[in-house]
């Protein structure tokens, strides 16, 4: 591929990816309390790899799996997926959705940050600390008029779940696969990690039936399949800093999709915050667009 597309496509990947992730506040409310979140996880993933891997076996895309070069980050999937989900779902429990996410959001991309210059070698240039403060400032438009009480450990718990998503997509960049088996890697880990959450704090699985529940976790799962590919894909193309950037529009989308499906109306101050995130995300796909430099640094 040539050099100047690459950063135009990346970031149209990762873009698409947060459309999709977007969606997932839609299929969590259709899904309600039928499941448990670690169960879900765990089917979902399932789902998402039994979706995956046919598709890679018709493109003769899978690698030979090379433990000895992907073993490090095969196990930081795993132990970051362990500490994903659980310590986001206590933070909402104790400090609700909007500062919860808030705080997920914005570790999201300080880690990207960090973990992209630790593992990839990214720099943190001057467009991507502009961008990152436009970001963190949409973002408190958004979801501080609805914060409540605080919890003591919430918010350190929502900001190891951020962390640790940064964390995952570092490595889905770093481990040496195409972007469909480093995706499928991904999901793999999400079931060893939830599994053992799960059978941990001894959550059941739903017995299978004709609920309603069960058609819109099939969907979920196929959201998440372009969800994260397009996100593997696109921070295989792009610095996965500038890649945290570009996924904050996950919440514009969020909001929107809560407008028309759920009639919910945010105010001035939210519609701000969704306008500044717009300005963060393109402050560093256009600086490098113009360089023509294809690497989004």
């Amino acid at each position: 591929m040539a050099k100047r597309y690459r950063a135009p496509l990346g970031a149209s990947l990762v873009v698409l990816s947060s459309v999709f992730y977007a969606s997932y506040g839609v299929w969590t409310k259709l899904l309600g309390n039928f499941f448990d979140g670690f169960t879900v996880t765990v089917l979902r993933s399932i789902i998402v790899v039994a979706i995956l891997l046919p598709i890679a076996l018709f493109n003769h895309s899978l690698q030979p799996l090379r433990i000895k070069e992907n073993w490090r980050y095969i196990t930081g999937m795993i132990i970051a997926s362990l500490f994903t989900w659980g310590t986001l779902y206590f933070a909402i429990l104790q400090a609700g959705i909007g500062v919860s996410l808030t705080v997920t959001y914005a570790s999201i991309v300080i880690g990207q940050f960090f973990f992209g210059w630790l593992f990839a070698g990214e720099r943190f240039t001057k467009d991507k600390a502009l961008a990152a403060f436009l970001g963190l400032i949409g973002l408190a438009f958004i979801f501080f008029p609805s914060t409540h009480g605080i919890g003591l450990m919430a918010l350190p718990a929502a900001f190891v779940s951020g962390l640790c998503t940064a964390a995952n997509t570092v490595f889905a960049k770093k481990i040496r696969y195409n972007a469909t088996q480093s995706t499928i890697m991904l999901w793999a880990a999400g079931i060893v990690a939830n599994m053992v959450m799960a059978a941990a704090l001894h959550k059941q699985y739903p017995a299978f039936g004709l609920e309603a529940a069960w058609l819109y976790l099939v969907i979920f799962s196929v959201a998440s399949v372009i969800a994260s590919w397009s996100l593997v894909r696109g921070v295989k193309l792009i610095d996965a800093g500038a890649a945290g950037i570009l996924g904050l529009l996950e919440i514009v989308f969020g909001l929107f999709f809560g407008i028309v499906f759920f009639g919910e109306r945010p105010g001035l101050i939210v519609l701000a915050g969704a306008a500044v995130i717009v300005v963060a995300a393109a402050v560093p796909y256009c600086n490098d667009y113009n360089s023509q430099t294809g690497t989004l640094e």
